[in-house]
């Protein structure tokens, strides 16, 4: 039987838009339940030329999910934890199952999925794989591109592959980027085709942890910090080490259950730290005492050890993205945008970076900077509000100079969230144009008809906000 193809407008818009609050044009949605389906959908729709956008449940922050004209595919039918190895480790998972299920699954057996992406109770874990998510506790454990172990995708072509991990310790097989096919669709954005199924290494449940939200006098010793947890230089190691500057601790007193921050904090730590057997009061002597050199405020840190307080510290995580976005939105209909980066670099560089970032948005009178999340990992996300098409330009053209300095410091463009639509024009800051070049020619190989997720990553569509190409 074929595939419905939905074209109701009481449907459509909600597939018309992702977390960057931009709103595209969908000619139809289709929902496949299995991998036959969507083969057989690619073939035909190879035959009639008509454009396909793969997603998930539409989580993206970049304009990814959003269609411009395309036939959106949704993978949310495909779901389910198909099987648990606890011999080998590994889970075989469908595509729309959202990663927190895989993880309470994996859980029951006793086991762990490392990965932890924010929104990891509405995102899915195909989503996770073309974007590579990662998350607060990347810091311990890496991103979702290190924990899988093969997948199944749909090409352009309509073509069925099943891909698996190849780890020798020698291989000298053609050039070093394939070495590894899997990873070539981690990133990829939905633009090589539409994976089906995967398969996800495990390890044993690392057991309990305890939480704390640690304040600073300054943004400074928590910079300060960060490097010296991620270069090893001070004791502890952590599984997140999570940034909230002065200006995020202000949008985490609007939450309906903020925490106490103390006069004076000019910055917070969200650390989680495992037990490994020991009392709240031993893990705070051993992993919070050392750090007195840079000058924690211990009296007013908050502790979370049972499930319902770390859930809180979570939420309390998420909303700082949660009220970027509803306020950038706001902003929408007079031209304004939210201009965000999540550039990452060697922790030895992060400093001098910051410090960029500190002489220059003031320069620029940028006076909505917001800077949170993976400071652990030298990645924070600095968030900027343009209110109007001006301030916007002003910003876009700020944020590229991090950009430049990042990459010339043996950094990334973008650490977590991608390219996707809305930011296009960045990718050139990283690569050469022979480079992106040779990226487009591979995904000319998988999708010789340029059927998937045109727009993302490549400038092939019309611009969704104002870009700089120059």
């Amino acid at each position: 039987m074929p595939l419905r193809i939905i074209t109701d407008r009481d449907v459509l818009p909600a597939y018309e838009t992702d977390e960057s609050g931009l709103h595209g044009h969908a000619v139809g949605l289709v929902r496949p339940s299995t991998a036959d389906e969507v083969a057989r959908l690619v073939r035909k729709c190879r035959r009639s030329g008509q454009r396909l956008l793969p997603v998930g449940r539409r989580t993206a922050t970049t304009g990814a999910a959003v269609p411009q004209g395309d036939l959106v595919v949704s993978t949310e039918k495909m779901t389910g934890v198909a099987d648990i190895d606890r011999d080998r480790l590994l889970a075989e998972v469908l595509p729309g199952t959202l990663t927190a299920d895989l993880k309470r699954a994996v859980e029951a057996q006793g086991l762990y999925y490392p990965p932890d992406p924010t929104s990891e109770n509405e995102c899915t874990i195909g989503g996770n794989v073309a974007t590579n998510a990662s998350g607060a506790r990347t810091f311990r454990w890496g991103m979702t591109r290190d924990w899988i172990e093969g997948i199944e995708v749909v090409l352009g072509t309509g073509e069925r592959l099943t891909l698996r991990q190849s780890r020798p310790d020698k291989n000298t097989a053609g050039y070093a980027p394939f070495h590894d096919p899997v990873a070539l669709f981690s990133s990829s954005e939905g633009t090589l085709g539409i994976i089906t199924r995967i398969w996800v290494r495990l390890i044993p449940d690392p057991g309990p942890f305890v939480a704390f939200l640690v304040f600073f006098p300054s943004l400074t010793e928590v910079l300060d910090l960060a490097v010296a947890f991620r270069t090893r230089t001070v004791k502890g190691r952590p599984r997140c080490v999570e940034l909230f500057d002065r200006a995020a601790l202000d949008i985490l007193a609007l939450h309906s259950r903020p925490p106490v921050i103390p006069p004076g904090a000019g910055a917070m730590l969200f650390l989680e730290f495992d037990t490994n057997g020991r009392s709240i009061e031993t893990v705070i002597e051993e992993e919070l005492y050392p750090l007195s050199d840079f000058h924690p405020m211990l009296d007013d840190t908050v502790v979370a050890d049972g499930v319902r307080d770390r859930t809180w510290f979570r939420d309390l995580r998420h909303s700082v993205p949660e009220w970027l976005n509803a306020r950038a939105r706001s902003f929408h209909p007079q031209g304004g945008l939210k201009v965000s980066t999540e550039f990452c670099v060697p922790p030895q560089h992060f400093r001098p970076l910051m410090d960029l970032v500190d002489r220059s948005a003031r320069d620029a009178g940028a006076d909505t900077m917001v800077r949170y999340g993976h400071v652990g990992n030298s990645h924070p996300h600095i968030c900027l509000l343009g209110r109007n098409p001006d301030e916007v330009a002003r910003l876009k053209k700020l944020v590229h100079l991090w950009y430049v300095r990042t990459v010339e410091l043996g950094g990334t463009v973008s650490g977590e969230h991608g390219i996707g639509k809305t930011r296009r024009d960045i990718l050139r800051h990283q690569y050469p144009a022979t480079v992106i070049r040779a990226m487009r020619a591979v995904k000319r190989t998988l999708d010789p008809d340029d059927l998937m997720a045109i727009g993302n990553i490549y400038p092939e569509t019309p611009a969704m906000i104002p870009e700089f190409f120059r």
